[in-house]
Protein backbone atom coordinates (compact mmCIF):
# COMPACT_ATOMS: atom_id res chain seq x y z
CA UNK A 1 0.00 0.00 0.00
CA UNK A 2 1.27 3.33 -0.88
CA UNK A 3 1.41 6.62 1.39
CA UNK A 4 -1.02 8.20 -0.40
CA UNK A 5 -3.37 5.20 -0.12
CA UNK A 6 -2.53 4.33 3.43
CA UNK A 7 -3.56 8.25 4.03
CA UNK A 8 -6.87 7.72 2.19
CA UNK A 9 -7.69 4.26 4.00
CA UNK A 10 -7.30 5.94 7.71
CA UNK A 11 -9.23 9.18 6.39
CA UNK A 12 -11.74 7.33 5.42
CA UNK A 13 -11.75 4.71 8.59
CA UNK A 14 -12.20 7.99 10.89
CA UNK A 15 -15.13 9.31 8.65
CA UNK A 16 -16.54 6.12 9.14
CA UNK A 17 -15.81 6.54 12.97
CA UNK A 18 -17.43 9.97 13.39
CA UNK A 19 -20.33 8.80 10.81
CA UNK A 20 -21.54 5.88 13.56
CA UNK A 21 -21.00 8.68 16.72
CA UNK A 22 -17.27 7.44 17.98
CA UNK A 23 -15.86 10.41 18.38
CA UNK A 24 -13.00 8.97 20.53
CA UNK A 25 -11.83 6.29 17.72
CA UNK A 26 -12.33 8.95 15.04
CA UNK A 27 -10.42 11.35 16.57
CA UNK A 28 -7.48 8.67 17.51
CA UNK A 29 -7.44 7.79 14.02
CA UNK A 30 -7.17 11.28 12.65
CA UNK A 31 -4.51 12.03 15.33
CA UNK A 32 -2.92 9.16 13.78
CA UNK A 33 -2.83 10.59 10.72
CA UNK A 34 -1.97 13.63 11.28
CA UNK A 35 1.44 11.84 13.09
CA UNK A 36 1.98 10.03 9.88
CA UNK A 37 2.03 13.24 7.53
CA UNK A 38 4.32 15.09 10.00
CA UNK A 39 6.90 12.89 9.78
CA UNK A 40 7.00 11.74 6.35
CA UNK A 41 8.95 13.69 3.91
CA UNK A 42 6.79 13.59 1.07
CA UNK A 43 3.56 15.07 3.77
CA UNK A 44 5.55 16.78 5.83
CA UNK A 45 5.04 20.31 4.06
CA UNK A 46 1.37 20.07 3.15
CA UNK A 47 -0.19 22.55 5.19
CA UNK A 48 -3.30 22.38 3.13
CA UNK A 49 -3.98 18.82 4.45
CA UNK A 50 -1.94 18.85 7.76
CA UNK A 51 -4.64 22.22 7.99
CA UNK A 52 -7.82 19.88 7.64
CA UNK A 53 -6.82 17.00 9.81
CA UNK A 54 -5.91 19.70 12.77
CA UNK A 55 -9.47 21.01 11.77
CA UNK A 56 -11.50 17.88 11.92
CA UNK A 57 -9.67 17.01 14.94
CA UNK A 58 -11.05 20.12 16.33
CA UNK A 59 -14.33 19.63 15.50
CA UNK A 60 -14.06 16.42 17.24
CA UNK A 61 -13.17 18.03 20.01
CA UNK A 62 -16.04 20.66 20.34
CA UNK A 63 -18.40 17.21 19.62
CA UNK A 64 -17.04 15.53 22.71
CA UNK A 65 -17.25 18.91 24.73
CA UNK A 66 -20.80 19.00 24.02
CA UNK A 67 -21.45 15.58 24.94
CA UNK A 68 -19.81 16.14 28.14
CA UNK A 69 -21.90 19.20 28.65
CA UNK A 70 -25.06 17.83 27.97
CA UNK A 71 -24.78 15.14 30.61
CA UNK A 72 -26.01 16.29 34.32
CA UNK A 73 -25.85 14.28 37.14
CA UNK A 74 -29.77 13.37 38.37
CA UNK A 75 -30.20 13.56 42.19
CA UNK A 76 -31.58 10.19 43.50
CA UNK A 77 -33.21 9.20 46.30
CA UNK A 78 -32.16 7.55 49.51
CA UNK A 79 -34.19 4.59 48.37
CA UNK A 80 -33.16 4.62 44.71
CA UNK A 81 -29.29 4.89 46.31
CA UNK A 82 -29.94 1.95 48.65
CA UNK A 83 -31.46 -0.34 45.85
CA UNK A 84 -28.07 0.33 43.90
CA UNK A 85 -25.70 -0.38 46.80
CA UNK A 86 -27.84 -3.79 47.49
CA UNK A 87 -27.93 -4.78 43.70
CA UNK A 88 -24.24 -5.05 43.12
CA UNK A 89 -22.84 -6.01 46.59
CA UNK A 90 -22.73 -9.69 46.12
CA UNK A 91 -20.05 -10.55 48.70
CA UNK A 92 -21.28 -12.78 51.51
CA UNK A 93 -18.91 -10.74 54.01
CA UNK A 94 -21.00 -7.65 55.56
CA UNK A 95 -18.00 -5.25 55.06
CA UNK A 96 -17.09 -6.19 51.87
CA UNK A 97 -20.71 -6.08 50.39
CA UNK A 98 -20.81 -2.45 51.91
CA UNK A 99 -17.74 -1.64 49.90
CA UNK A 100 -19.03 -3.01 46.80
CA UNK A 101 -22.16 -0.99 47.30
CA UNK A 102 -20.54 1.69 47.90
CA UNK A 103 -18.05 0.90 44.21
CA UNK A 104 -21.36 0.66 42.66
CA UNK A 105 -22.81 3.98 43.78
CA UNK A 106 -19.55 5.90 42.27
CA UNK A 107 -20.01 3.61 38.90
CA UNK A 108 -23.68 5.09 38.85
CA UNK A 109 -22.31 8.87 39.24
CA UNK A 110 -23.86 9.08 43.27
CA UNK A 111 -19.92 10.07 44.12
CA UNK A 112 -20.98 11.76 47.10
CA UNK A 113 -23.02 9.11 48.45
CA UNK A 114 -20.53 6.62 47.90
CA UNK A 115 -17.67 8.86 49.56
CA UNK A 116 -20.04 9.29 52.32
CA UNK A 117 -20.13 5.17 52.63
CA UNK A 118 -16.49 5.13 52.07
CA UNK A 119 -15.86 7.71 55.06
CA UNK A 120 -18.46 5.89 57.22
CA UNK A 121 -16.41 2.54 56.70
CA UNK A 122 -13.03 4.04 57.68
CA UNK A 123 -14.21 5.66 60.33
CA UNK A 124 -15.69 2.18 61.75
CA UNK A 125 -12.42 0.43 61.41
CA UNK A 126 -14.36 -1.69 59.03
CA UNK A 127 -11.46 -2.40 55.56
CA UNK A 128 -10.46 1.45 56.33
CA UNK A 129 -7.20 1.05 53.63
CA UNK A 130 -9.17 -0.82 51.35
CA UNK A 131 -12.36 1.89 51.80
CA UNK A 132 -9.72 4.67 51.69
CA UNK A 133 -8.33 3.53 47.98
CA UNK A 134 -11.42 3.32 46.52
CA UNK A 135 -12.64 6.43 47.74
CA UNK A 136 -9.62 7.55 46.41
CA UNK A 137 -10.12 6.39 43.21
CA UNK A 138 -13.52 7.42 43.27
CA UNK A 139 -12.16 11.22 43.85
CA UNK A 140 -10.08 10.36 40.46
CA UNK A 141 -12.80 8.96 38.51
CA UNK A 142 -14.74 12.37 38.81
CA UNK A 143 -11.14 14.06 37.55
CA UNK A 144 -11.09 15.56 40.73
CA UNK A 145 -7.27 14.86 41.79
CA UNK A 146 -7.07 18.10 43.75
CA UNK A 147 -10.04 16.40 46.32
CA UNK A 148 -7.92 13.15 46.32
CA UNK A 149 -4.95 14.99 47.46
CA UNK A 150 -6.95 17.07 49.80
CA UNK A 151 -8.67 13.85 51.23
CA UNK A 152 -5.00 12.20 51.90
CA UNK A 153 -3.73 15.07 53.88
CA UNK A 154 -6.74 15.73 55.54
CA UNK A 155 -6.03 11.58 56.96
CA UNK A 156 -2.38 12.27 57.53
CA UNK A 157 -3.57 15.47 59.83
CA UNK A 158 -6.62 13.95 61.72
CA UNK A 159 -3.95 10.70 62.29
CA UNK A 160 -6.75 8.84 60.96
CA UNK A 161 -5.00 5.57 59.86
CA UNK A 162 -1.35 3.95 61.67
CA UNK A 163 1.49 5.29 60.23
CA UNK A 164 1.95 2.09 58.23
CA UNK A 165 -1.51 2.43 56.61
CA UNK A 166 -0.37 5.86 55.62
CA UNK A 167 2.77 5.09 53.78
CA UNK A 168 0.86 2.52 51.76
CA UNK A 169 -1.98 4.58 50.86
CA UNK A 170 0.82 7.36 50.07
CA UNK A 171 2.70 4.99 47.98
CA UNK A 172 -0.92 4.04 46.00
CA UNK A 173 -1.90 7.38 45.73
CA UNK A 174 1.36 8.48 44.37
CA UNK A 175 1.66 6.02 41.65
CA UNK A 176 -2.05 7.00 40.52
CA UNK A 177 -1.51 10.32 40.38
CA UNK A 178 1.44 9.62 38.04
CA UNK A 179 -0.14 7.58 36.18
CA UNK A 180 -2.27 10.62 34.75
CA UNK A 181 1.12 12.83 34.94
CA UNK A 182 0.28 14.39 37.86
CA UNK A 183 3.30 15.15 39.91
CA UNK A 184 3.29 16.63 43.61
CA UNK A 185 4.32 16.55 47.21
CA UNK A 186 2.26 14.69 49.38
CA UNK A 187 2.72 14.66 53.19
CA UNK A 188 5.30 12.56 54.31
CA UNK A 189 5.68 10.00 57.16
CA UNK A 190 7.66 9.77 60.01
CA UNK A 191 9.74 6.47 59.12
CA UNK A 192 11.62 6.56 62.47
CA UNK A 193 8.03 6.42 63.54
CA UNK A 194 6.50 3.70 61.45
CA UNK A 195 4.64 0.76 63.01
CA UNK A 196 5.78 -2.71 61.86
CA UNK A 197 4.14 -4.92 59.93
CA UNK A 198 2.05 -4.90 56.88
CA UNK A 199 -0.75 -2.63 56.35
CA UNK A 200 -4.23 -4.04 57.15
CA UNK A 201 -5.94 -5.33 53.71
CA UNK A 202 -2.68 -5.67 51.83
CA UNK A 203 -1.65 -9.18 52.73
CA UNK A 204 -3.29 -12.04 50.67
CA UNK A 205 -4.39 -8.99 48.14
CA UNK A 206 -3.45 -9.41 44.12
CA UNK A 207 -1.34 -6.18 44.13
CA UNK A 208 -2.82 -2.81 42.76
CA UNK A 209 -3.12 -2.88 39.40
CA UNK A 210 -3.21 0.03 37.44
CA UNK A 211 -3.76 -1.09 33.74
CA UNK A 212 -4.58 -4.40 31.98
CA UNK A 213 -4.43 -5.30 28.25
CA UNK A 214 -6.73 -8.10 26.94
CA UNK A 215 -7.07 -9.63 23.51
CA UNK A 216 -10.96 -8.93 22.46
CA UNK A 217 -12.83 -12.26 22.54
CA UNK A 218 -15.31 -11.00 20.05
CA UNK A 219 -16.89 -8.30 17.77
CA UNK A 220 -15.26 -6.54 14.72
CA UNK A 221 -12.01 -5.74 16.94
CA UNK A 222 -11.69 -9.81 17.46
CA UNK A 223 -8.08 -10.89 18.70
CA UNK A 224 -6.84 -7.38 18.58
CA UNK A 225 -4.60 -6.43 21.92
CA UNK A 226 -6.18 -3.16 23.91
CA UNK A 227 -5.58 -1.77 27.28
CA UNK A 228 -7.53 -0.33 29.84
CA UNK A 229 -7.66 2.05 32.62
CA UNK A 230 -8.63 0.30 35.82
CA UNK A 231 -11.15 2.92 37.36
CA UNK A 232 -11.26 0.40 40.93
CA UNK A 233 -9.92 -2.68 42.47
CA UNK A 234 -11.58 -4.81 45.26
CA UNK A 235 -8.78 -7.96 45.47
CA UNK A 236 -9.19 -9.96 42.58
CA UNK A 237 -11.55 -7.87 40.87
CA UNK A 238 -11.08 -4.63 38.92
CA UNK A 239 -13.69 -2.44 37.20
CA UNK A 240 -13.28 -0.84 34.01
CA UNK A 241 -15.35 1.84 32.54
CA UNK A 242 -16.01 2.17 28.94
CA UNK A 243 -17.23 5.19 27.23
CA UNK A 244 -20.31 5.41 25.16
CA UNK A 245 -17.95 6.22 22.58
CA UNK A 246 -16.67 2.55 22.58
CA UNK A 247 -19.44 0.82 22.11
CA UNK A 248 -17.09 -1.39 20.03
CA UNK A 249 -15.24 -2.22 22.66
CA UNK A 250 -18.22 -2.95 25.03
CA UNK A 251 -19.64 -5.05 22.19
CA UNK A 252 -16.57 -7.43 22.30
CA UNK A 253 -16.91 -8.93 25.75
CA UNK A 254 -20.23 -11.18 27.36
CA UNK A 255 -20.68 -11.96 30.90
CA UNK A 256 -19.24 -15.49 31.78
CA UNK A 257 -16.00 -14.78 29.10
CA UNK A 258 -12.68 -16.45 29.88
CA UNK A 259 -10.01 -14.16 29.20
CA UNK A 260 -7.04 -16.03 28.88
CA UNK A 261 -4.47 -13.72 27.85
CA UNK A 262 -4.18 -10.89 30.72
CA UNK A 263 -1.61 -8.65 31.49
CA UNK A 264 -1.68 -6.64 34.30
CA UNK A 265 0.77 -3.97 34.64
CA UNK A 266 1.30 -2.53 38.40
CA UNK A 267 3.53 0.70 39.72
CA UNK A 268 6.33 -2.30 40.78
CA UNK A 269 5.34 -5.41 38.52
CA UNK A 270 4.19 -6.46 34.95
CA UNK A 271 2.34 -10.07 35.04
CA UNK A 272 0.17 -12.51 32.96
CA UNK A 273 -3.17 -13.55 34.10
CA UNK A 274 -6.52 -15.29 33.55
CA UNK A 275 -9.77 -13.98 34.31
CA UNK A 276 -13.21 -13.80 33.52
CA UNK A 277 -15.93 -11.21 32.84
CA UNK A 278 -18.10 -11.08 35.93
CA UNK A 279 -20.29 -8.07 34.87
CA UNK A 280 -20.62 -6.01 31.91
CA UNK A 281 -23.57 -3.26 32.55
CA UNK A 282 -24.80 0.39 31.00
CA UNK A 283 -24.38 2.89 33.45
CA UNK A 284 -27.93 4.45 33.44
CA UNK A 285 -27.35 8.01 35.61
CA UNK A 286 -24.83 10.43 36.19
CA UNK A 287 -22.34 11.44 34.36
CA UNK A 288 -21.21 8.04 33.09
CA UNK A 289 -24.59 7.87 31.66
CA UNK A 290 -24.53 5.57 28.61
CA UNK A 291 -21.09 4.01 29.54
CA UNK A 292 -20.69 0.83 30.16
CA UNK A 293 -19.26 -0.95 33.48
CA UNK A 294 -16.83 -3.92 32.84
CA UNK A 295 -16.16 -6.16 35.48
CA UNK A 296 -13.48 -8.71 35.20
CA UNK A 297 -12.14 -11.64 37.99
CA UNK A 298 -8.82 -12.46 37.64
CA UNK A 299 -8.82 -16.14 38.15
CA UNK A 300 -4.92 -16.65 38.46
CA UNK A 301 -1.55 -15.15 37.44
Amino acid sequence: MSEKERIKSLIKEAALYEKQGLFEEAKEKYQEILAFIQHDEKYVKDKKLIDAIQDKIRIINKDLDEIDKSIETPTLSEEEQGLISRLFSSSKDKDMAAIEGAVALAKFGQCQKALEEFQRLIEEGKMPVVAAKNSLMCHMAVSSPDAAIEQFTQWVSQETFSRSDLKYIRTFLENTLEKQEIKVDLPMMDEALAEEGEPEGKEGEIIDISSVSVQLPNGLRKGEIVEFEVTFQLGNKISIILSAQQRDLANAFKTGIRLSEMKCFSPIAIFNARGTVSALKVITSGPRRGDHALDITINGV
